[in-house]
């Protein structure tokens, strides 16, 4: 399999410590695990986005805020992850309105 998408509608957050990363999300569709988010710290080498079956996208913790802020405001959303190049991606996965924030 060269690419995996998987649909979320559902997340469980941890920030850890004594841990070798610095925050994990697991994401879920109708209750059922299908993929994880982690941060490492910022000056740690980054280990490359994997499949454990499921997709695991990797991040440095500086990009904790811009993760979350998807994961608040947007919907529906999805993980991606090529597995040939390693490139994983959180993102929307249906075309959004332009100021969409606008209204509130």
């Amino acid at each position: 399999m060269a690419t995996m998408q998987v649909d979320f509608d559902s997340y469980k957050l941890w920030y850890c410590s004594g841990h070798p990363y610095e925050a994990l999300i697991y994401v879920y569709k109708k209750c059922s695990y299908v993929g994880s988010i982690i941060f490492y710290k910022d000056d740690a080498a980054i280990p490359a986005n994997v499949s454990y079956p499921e997709p695991s996208i990797h991040f440095p913790l500086s990009r904790f805020n811009d993760v979350m802020t998807i994961l608040r405001d947007e919907k529906p959303l999805y993980l991606f992850l090529n597995e040939n190049s390693r490139i994983g991606m959180v993102g929307t996965s249906e075309l959004e309105p332009t100021g969409e924030q606008e209204g509130r």
